[in-house]
């Protein structure tokens, strides 16, 4: 459609932008019948925002659900950004350009992108190649470059960038274009670029909706979707819902008119089929990132299902990595995690896609702000946004083309009991060594005794397995894990063997135990708390779908504290918790050995009802029962009794008495939420190493003399001065043979 074809700019005078709170079903629908057009297209938090008519703002008020006003003149703010921006072209046009002008100082339409990678093009004719993904509907191409040292056609790992599947969103040309701008300057000077374009290629397209982008431009600046007659009257297929992974689940919509429309059928947009060939098609690209606005979110699979990907541990590794590059730019916060858990349900989208069909590292960044302009982000906000993500792009790249990637999984324990094997599992991941088998378990009991090694077992899905060795009581067993690989070797942690992970061996008593047999102390209801319904309650449960027939504790124990006690025969909601938040508050627990342990048997569920899986559970903590900290979240439903251990001085420093804290939390509308507790227990070490036991072997033998005679003489601080005189002598020999060990 040429421009003289175009109807006039669609207005949005008297609208505004809300984040309502809906409190229940009710109040949802309510907010869903008064607006056409949702910005953050699910219930996160309890919040939705939505565009309203000055007629519908009204109307919700009136109806009492509670809201936040964040954009009051919509059409203001598009007026004010045109106008400013018109005014820079005026005076470009009159001076012949503005002298210092930064080309990141405001959002750029298509005509501007493609002429920026043009200059590149032109101007570094060695690295930037152009490529055309394919055509877009109306015909346009789907235009990007390849930067890399590397010539083309070279066999190295790839990256891919793309930006605007949705329309409106117009901070994410922008980012793109900053990272391929960053990536040219650093080419010839810059350590950490140059290393980064000699090791891969990296392919940035900026604008993979071209149509719906510069329809946004030309006529609805608040356009979504792609430009798809639908035939009913209604245009546009949502692009981020069509690719052809669990295409037509969940977070998409058949609707036409819908903002979701995920189209008729999967592939059904040469957008989407275009990029979908491209990724196909180069078979060596390893991360990709899908840039969308707004929320300041950090993404990965699954957003189909909330069940965890393979690779979870990685894309954690990823996010955190992104995130902290983001803080460390300019300080903003960014909230990673899977897709359905930490933003709605969204089946059909090209993370999804790229993940689960071609096993690239994929991620959706949603990129500022967090409402206060949303998709209409203001000419200063523009350059400090696409830096804060450059960096993410960057820290993804560079823990991508590392060897390999290994990560515990799960923790790692860092006491095991006396005289009895200890399975340990890993993640391992090759990343860009290859490696002909499995990795392997070092360890070793003691300090000083040679490292044993052993290949691990191969579980699936990335993950392996090994035993540790049994080792006596009051000794400790070190250990780290190798895999050997071409080029590059890798081990966990990363500076083994000079670093590594070290268990101490123990038996454990229990110190403390709380059955909640009877009362102990603990309080239900706290400060803040808002949950209308499913406070917490000491029981004999009756059980549901969601929540717990029975205590955990062995007969004849019956009680345990659940959220909320429904009748007998109840359905799964209830007595569920609703409408807020309800806390649970133990009294004052024995902190003072940090070596002791901490065991809980919790029961959470929220896999069922209209919005599942959108809540989690928290465990707090505090030293002194005003300030809390987290412990855990809880957001698997695994609707069964779960145990959680915790080493109690990995949180409890300095050691001394502290809280513990459950707080059940519906924050979105249609969540069915259950948990209980029961079985809480502090553990302690009932033996201690030797003082003589030099190297923590469990044995105090030759190595250990040998150590006290290396050290022999004036020795302040040294590890065989046993009675802290300064020296090491006859004395402490003494202390040595008095505990010497004939057999383990």
């Amino acid at each position: 459609m040429f421009a003289a074809d175009l109807p006039p700019p669609v207005r949005f005078d008297g609208d505004s932008i809300v984040r309502a709170r809906p409190r229940d079903s009710r109040e949802l629908r309510t907010v869903l019948a008064l607006t056409e057009d949702m910005w953050s297209h699910s219930i996160r938090n309890g919040e939705v925002d939505v565009r309203l008519s000055r007629e519908a703002l009204a109307a919700l008020r009136r109806a009492g659900v509670p809201l936040e006003v964040l954009i009051e003149d919509v059409q203001g703010m598009i007026d004010a950004q045109a106008a400013d921006r018109a005014d820079r072209a005026r005076r470009r046009a009159e001076q012949g350009g503005i002298a210092g002008e930064d080309w990141w100082a405001d959002v750029k339409d298509l005509a501007a992108v493609e002429a920026k990678m043009d200059e590149w093009i032109a101007a570094h004719p060695a690295l930037v190649t152009p490529i055309v993904v394919g055509t877009s509907l109306e015909q346009r191409p789907i235009r990007g470059v390849r930067i890399s040292s590397q010539p083309p056609g070279a066999k190295v790992p790839a990256f891919l960038f793309n930006a605007c599947q949705h329309a409106r969103e117009w901070a994410t040309p922008m980012t793109v274009m900053l990272l391929g701008q960053t990536l040219l300057d650093g080419a010839q000077d810059d350590a950490a670029t140059m290393a980064i374009l000699a090791s891969c290629e990296i392919f940035i397209v900026p604008v993979a909706n071209p149509d719906g982008y510069q329809y946004s431009w030309d006529a609805v600046r608040l356009w979504r979707k792609n430009r798809r007659d639908n035939g009913d009257g209604t245009f546009g297929v949502d692009l981020n819902r069509n690719w052809d992974f669990q295409w037509g689940g969940q977070g998409s919509s058949g609707n036409p008119n819908s903002e979701t429309y995920r189209g008729p059928s999967p592939f059904s947009e040469p957008e989407t089929q275009a990029l979908r060939d491209f990724m196909a098609g180069h078979g060596r690209i390893v991360g990709h990132i899908d840039y969308h606005s707004y929320s300041q979110l950090i993404l990965w699979p699954w957003g189909w299902t909330a069940d965890l990907c393979d690779d979870q541990p990685l894309f954690a590794e990823l996010g955190a990595s992104m995130q902290d590059a983001i803080e460390s730019s300019y300080g903003r916060v960014y909230t990673a995690g899977p897709i359905l858990s930490t933003l709605y349900p969204a089946a059909g989208t090209s993370v999804d896609w790229s993940y689960g069909v071609e096993g690239i590292y994929s991620n959706t960044i949603e990129v500022r702000d967090t409402g206060s302009y949303g998709f209409l982000i203001p000419p200063e906000e523009v350059r400090p946004c696409a830096e804060e993500n450059t960096a993410a792009a960057f820290a993804m790249m560079e823990t991508l083309l590392a060897p390999a990637f290994l990560a515990p999984d799960p923790m790692l324990p860092s006491s095991v009991p006396a005289g009895r094997a200890v399975p340990v599992s890993i993640y391992a991941s090759p990343l860009a060594s290859t490696f002909e088998s499995a990795p392997r378990l070092r360890a070793r009991i003691g300090t000083s005794a040679s490292f044993a090694s052993v290949e691990m077992t191969p579980l699936g899905a990335n993950r392996y397995g090994a035993m540790l060795p049994a080792a006596p009581c009051g000794s400790v067993v070190q250990f780290y894990f190798e895999w050997i690989g071409s080029p590059a070797t890798a081990t966990l942690p990363g500076g083994a063997p000079g670093e590594v992970f070290t268990a101490s061996v123990s038996e454990l008593a229990v110190v403390f135990s709380d059955a909640f047999e009877s009362g102990s102390g603990w309080v239900s209801g706290a400060p803040g708390d808002t949950a209308t319904a499913g406070l917490w309650v000491r029981v004999d449960p009756n059980g549901t779908t969601a929540q717990p027939e029975d205590d955990h504790t062995p007969a004849p124990g019956t009680m345990c504290w659940v959220t909320g006690q429904g009748p007998v025969g109840g359905a799964a909601g209830a007595a569920d918790v609703d409408d807020g938040i309800t806390s649970l508050t133990s009294p004052f627990l024995d902190g003072s050995d940090p070596d002791s342990v901490l065991r809980y048997w919790r029961w959470y569920s929220n896999n069922l009802g209209a919005s599942p899986n959108q809540d989690s559970m928290l465990v707090l903590y505090s030293l002194d029962g005003s300030a809390w900290s987290q412990l855990e979240e809880v957001s698997e439903s695994a609707t069964a009794w779960v145990e959680a251990s915790f080493r109690i001085g990995d949180f409890v420093n300095p050691p001394g008495p502290f809280k513990l804290r459950f707080v059940a939390r519906d924050l979105g509308a249609g969540s069915l939420v259950e948990a209980a507790i029961d079985d809480l227990s502090i553990e302690a070490p009932s033996c201690v190493a030797s003082t003589a036991d030099l190297n923590l072997d469990g044995v105090v033998d030759g190595n250990d003399l040998g150590t006290l005679l290396g050290q022999w003489g004036a020795c302040p601080g040294c590890s065989a001065d046993f009675n802290g005189d300064g020296a090491v002598d006859g004395n402490d020999l003494g202390t040595l043979l008095g505990e010497w060990t004939v057999s383990p």
